[in-house]
């Protein structure tokens, strides 16, 4: 009886949604095969559903996407050619290396966490609001769009093909279309900070075990939350916003580690937090990346050895299309957020951004606007080399959301 129900259940599959097999096939009937067992065995998947994804799905240590590769062969390109990280306006993405999702899985450095950290989850957690001083560290007065111009045509900003090879990595387990992903909308799209409410930024860990290859065990101020850390010190004191960085172990329980219900543990304490500050207009989720052993994901910024980033979106999407029951009011503000700033790195630090991941679900980036996940190297990166990506990042950061001064106006669309 189960194997008629389960053949039945993939026929209606088939029917409802014929795209799945032909965008994929390779994929599709694995993954139809996948959801009607699961749908079988375990019907209510048992708690929270989008965790669940996620954990079957994101929480692997690579994802088998095509940015694996695609960064094996840019770093061999460069150690051909010596290329130095000049930058050359309308050669976008030139500098961009494409990595996996977000990393999960258990490497040299994670542990077990600091003691007390259970006990004391509401004051560990929501880590000491930093104030921000009187004055603000001037922005140089910059325009998205006309740095934009320099690296894109008006034609290859509405090209979605154009878009996913040269700044854009597509995660097969989705597919996205021009009702997404659009350049001209996102480069255009005000996302500078409104108001003088206190706190402004919210940095976060749903992977707060996430270590470096030379963290050393049970220091929690060598994982991503120290990199976290750093982040939140430029931010203050460079360039004046008021920050909470939150330190809770979403993906630690009773002592060890465990992740599959990380965005929901994370989901709900973001919940309480923009509960009680609403100010918030900026939300980080600082994780770093797992690669091939082989694969050294660092360039030099300013004289410094630096780890690459990569911004990472979760579209709510996969191949079937929407997913219904993952909304997000600011998926194209999202998407915008990490496109501004990956053009800001264009222009100011050629080498320095891999690209922006796509894939399914929404990893919590539905509660504002200029909300990222955002990956600082990986496991094979040195802590010092994540420490120094930190300040080209806020200098992106502060380039996309700080307003300046010839601007007066109020903000518009997307703040």
């Amino acid at each position: 009886m189960r194997i008629i129900i389960l053949l039945l259940w993939i026929l209606v599959s088939l029917f409802l949604s014929p795209s799945a097999l032909l965008i994929n096939r390779e994929q599709a009937l694995p993954r139809l095969l996948m959801q009607a067992a699961h749908s079988l065995i375990e019907p209510a998947f048992g708690g929270d559903w989008e965790a669940r994804l996620m954990a079957q799905d994101e929480n692997l240590e690579l994802t088998g996407g095509f940015g694996v590769e695609r960064a094996k062969g840019e770093l061999i390109q460069r150690e051909e050619g010596g290329a130095g990280g000049e930058n050359t306006a309308g050669t976008a993405g030139a500098a961009s290396i494409a990595g996996s999702g977000s990393s999960s899985g258990e490497t040299a450095g994670e542990s077990a966490g600091t003691e007390g950290e259970g006990e004391a989850a509401d004051e560990s957690s929501t880590a000491a609001e930093t104030p921000a001083p009187e004055t603000q560290s001037p922005v140089e007065a910059v325009s998205i769009q006309a740095l934009a111009e320099n690296f894109y045509t008006p034609e290859q900003l509405l090209d979605v093909d154009y878009l996913l090879s040269h700044a854009f990595c597509l995660d097969p387990t989705c597919m996205v279309d021009g009702s997404i992903l659009n350049g001209q909308a996102f480069v255009e799209k005000n996302l500078k900070l409104t108001g003088t409410e206190e706190p402004q930024v919210l940095i976060y860990h749903t992977h707060s075990q996430e270590a470096y290859a030379d963290s050393t065990p049970g220091d929690a101020s060598m994982t991503v939350q120290g990199v976290g850390d750093e982040l939140a010190r430029i931010l203050t004191e460079k360039y004046g916003l008021s920050v909470i960085h939150n330190t809770t172990p979403f993906d630690m329980m009773e002592g060890e580690l465990e992740r599959s219900s990380a965005y929901s543990y994370a989901k709900a304490e973001l919940e309480q937090i923009l509960e009680e500050y609403p100010s918030i207009q900026i939300i980080i989720d600082l994780h770093r990346d797992g690669v091939p052993d082989d694969l050294h994901l660092a360039t030099e910024v300013n004289g410094k050895p630096t780890a690459q980033i990569m911004f990472f979106n979760g579209v709510s999407q996969d191949l079937d299309g929407p997913i219904d029951r993952l909304p997000n009011p600011y998926r194209e503000d999202n998407l915008a957020f990490s496109f501004q700033m990956y053009i800001a790195a264009q222009a100011s630090y050629p080498d320095f951004c891999r690209d922006i991941y796509l894939k399914g679900y929404r990893y919590n980036l539905h509660f504002r606007p200029r909300s990222v996940l955002l990956e600082v190297g990986a496991q094979t990166n040195t802590y010092q080399e994540a420490v120094n990506a930190m300040e080209p990042f806020a200098d992106i950061l502060a380039q996309v959301v700080l307003p300046v001064e010839e601007e007066t106006a109020p903000a518009a669309e997307g703040s």
